[in-house]
């Protein structure tokens, strides 16, 4: 393993987790509502220099409220899940090797963000994840050109195929709490798994049902939420995948995933 690998890719991670709290404020709205423009606690309108997608964390010159999640709560979990998958992925002498770093760093910012728009307001964007399906498979044909790892690219494609039509299956089904955006989720997770390998592809539907059960029952316990509650599915899905990744290394504090 490579410490400067791993501090570098946690370097990035932050510096693009710190980005988060401004787009997860503006898009945490309901699918048909415009983007949000404005303080949610005043209805004082966003400053012009922080109405775009990017930009640092900002509060309100009306009243103070910050605007979106904690900037050092995202900077540090995008940190900590780059550095994560830096050592699982140098560990495990990945297809392409460190190459595809590049992409999974990205995936880990943007699951972070994923995450907490899907807290607030049970929805996964389709302009972020369906163009994060394309870039990424581009990207992937690019390293599978430049390193002959054809075989994982179709792996990756196949596995984008399995995991997307399993979400799909259960998204038909009534009562199972699933929105499109955890199936358009699953297509883009199921790249990254099966580049990987098919052990991660199918851990990656397994997973996050054992990562949501828990949390479920202790919101059920403490009454937060009742059975006719639904809750974000996408959070247990991002979570899943990370250790899916994590449990095929050969690193001891992983082994036991």
């Amino acid at each position: 393993m490579s410490p400067l690998l791993v501090g570098l890719s946690d370097a990035v991670g932050a510096a693009g987790g710190a980005l988060v709290p401004l787009t997860a404020y503006r898009l945490s709205v309901p699918a048909e509502e415009p983007d949000r423009d404005a303080c949610i606690s005043c209805a004082r309108p966003l400053p012009a220099g922080i109405r775009g997608w990017l930009g640092l964390p900002a509060r309100c010159a009306g009243c103070g409220v910050r605007l979106g999640p904690p900037a050092w709560l995202t900077a540090l979990m995008a940190g900590v899940a780059s550095g994560i998958l830096a050592a699982a992925l140098d560990a495990m002498a990945t297809p392409g090797g460190r190459a595809v770093l590049a992409l999974y760093v990205p995936l880990a910012v943007l699951g972070v963000l994923l995450t907490f728009i899907d807290i607030a307001c049970k929805r996964l964007p389709h302009r972020l994840v369906v163009p994060a399906i394309w870039i990424s498979a581009v990207l992937f044909a690019v390293i599978a050109a430049g390193t002959g790892e054809w075989g994982a690219m179709l792996r990756a494609g196949l596995g984008a195929l399995v995991l997307g039509a399993i979400f799909l299956g259960l998204y038909l089904i009534p009562g199972q709490g699933l929105g499109y955006g955890d199936v358009k989720l699953a297509v883009l997770l199921g790249l990254y798994l099966g580049w990987l390998g098919w052990t991660a592809v199918a851990l990656g539907a397994l997973l996050p049902w054992l990562v949501n059960g828990p949390v479920v029952l202790a919101l059920l316990v403490a009454r937060r939420v009742d059975r006719r509650t639904s809750l974000p599915f996408g959070p247990a899905m991002l979570a899943g995948s990370l250790l899916a990744i994590l449990s095929l290394t050969g690193l001891p504090m992983f082994a036991r995933v």
